[in-house]
């Protein structure tokens, strides 16, 4: 029996894909816990249409995110942190931390993974942060005082 699966499934198929399985397993298992609904002509031109939304949804959250980077490209923003006579912070900034003092700066809100720090920094100073996200790429020079 073909199947479209509405979630992912270990060792069958993954979410929006067209499955031949067993009779049984769709019966018993895939259609009654909604993993799965027959491959109707009509389900086939559903799930066409939503894979044809989602990509360009995809499409269009890359332009906007290369759009932002491009905002923040070779700015520089500044966060205040507590440190002791020598320059060592008392707390670690870290992604969250950069996140935030750029929603501050720029208005723009971006996940924390797309702020790429080779490993938390734990000193003053002035120090260079790759961003990426949706394959573009962004450099903001953070000061730390």
């Amino acid at each position: 029996m073909q199947v479209i699966l509405l979630v992912d499934v270990k060792k069958i198929g993954q979410r929006g894909s067209v499955v031949t399985v067993a009779d049984g397993y769709a019966m018993n298992v895939l259609l009654p816990q909604k993993k799965a609904v027959t491959a109707t002509p009509e389900n086939l031109r559903k799930v066409e249409k939503e894979a044809l939304a989602a990509k360009g949804k995809k499409d269009m959250d890359a332009a906007l995110a290369k759009r932002a980077l491009q905002e923040i490209d070779g700015k520089a923003i500044e966060i205040q942190a507590r440190s002791n006579d020598s320059g060592v912070l008392f707390e670690a900034i870290k992604e969250k931390h950069i996140n935030d003092a750029l929603s501050k700066g720029f208005n723009i809100s971006l996940p924390e993974s797309a702020i790429r720090l080779a490993e938390p920094i734990k000193k003053t100073g002035t120090y260079s942060v790759p961003v990426a996200l949706q394959g573009a790429k962004a450099t903001v020079t953070l000061q730390v005082r």
